[in-house]
């Protein structure tokens, strides 16, 4: 073992050091993401691997559907077509099966 005489103070390698004035981490701490920033994050991934597309392209399918899905509760997104009840072609079950019934 070497000697006490051979080994160096930390003030006398570092020169004179401050008391309390010890380097502290700098680096900013990570906060914890919301579920629903977590949420959309997967979701934009899922649709980039689904349609094979950028991350531009799928936030535009991601919001396309939105909007879809947004007419559609409204009632502005409605189809024209009448239903057949609406024709008046309904005929009685004598008059389809005919002789079957009776």
């Amino acid at each position: 073992m070497k000697k006490n005489e051979d080994i160096m103070s930390a003030e006398e390698f570092f020169g004179e050091v401050e008391k309390g004035k010890a380097p502290v981490r700098m680096g900013q701490a990570r906060g914890k993401r919301s579920k629903a920033d977590l949420f959309a994050e997967l979701k934009v991934k899922m649709v980039m691997r689904i349609y094979g597309v950028s991350k531009a392209r799928a936030l535009e399918i991601i919001a396309g559907r939105a909007a879809e899905k947004k007419a559609l509760a409204d009632g502005s997104g409605k189809d024209d077509r009448k239903a057949k009840k609406d024709e008046g072609e309904f005929m009685s079950a004598l008059d389809f099966f005919g002789e079957a019934c009776e």
